[in-house]
């Protein structure tokens, strides 16, 4: 197994743990609610749409990394550039609706920043994107067909 998969792996359970702080920082684990009325409220619940993007992301980078066991460079880099876009909003595409309910939960939960803080880590440690912009936009482009559910 290739070291950027198995560090795109590594993302990626940061995701789902930044996730879960998100769901406990948010109050969705109340106490009688089962995990299927949560799975609904996620799911179709209007007050909770900003955090589809999250979940998607994760939903993507595992898609792509099932398909394929090779990750390169390029590919390496334009997933962490859509990381860097969603969750620290640097770069594009940027979610704004994402970005206000997440930011003011950094201030108010201290596992939250501190999952935060450990994706940013592994984001860090992966391959910085082209100074080229057609470059660029090639590898997002094979990262998002890579991304492409069946």
């Amino acid at each position: 197994m290739s070291s950027l998969r198995q560090d795109l792996e590594a993302v990626s359970r940061a995701l789902q743990a930044l996730h879960k702080q998100v769901l406990e920082a948010e109050g969705a684990y109340l106490p009688g609610r089962s995990s299927l009325e949560l799975l609904d409220h996620l799911l179709n619940d209007p007050g909770w749409a900003w955090l589809r993007a999250l979940s998607s992301l994760i939903t993507d980078l595992d898609e792509a990394l099932a398909k394929d066991p090779d990750v390169t460079p390029d590919e390496a880099a334009a997933a962490a550039a859509h990381v860097r876009a969603l969750i620290f909003g640097l770069g594009e595409p940027r979610d704004e609706s994402f970005l206000n309910r997440y930011r003011p939960l950094l201030q108010q939960s201290a596992a939250l920043a501190s999952a935060h803080g450990e994706l940013k880590q592994l984001i860090d440690a992966l391959p910085p994107e082209s100074q080229s912009t057609s470059e660029k936009l090639h590898a997002r482009h094979v990262w998002a067909m890579r991304c492409k559910h069946l």
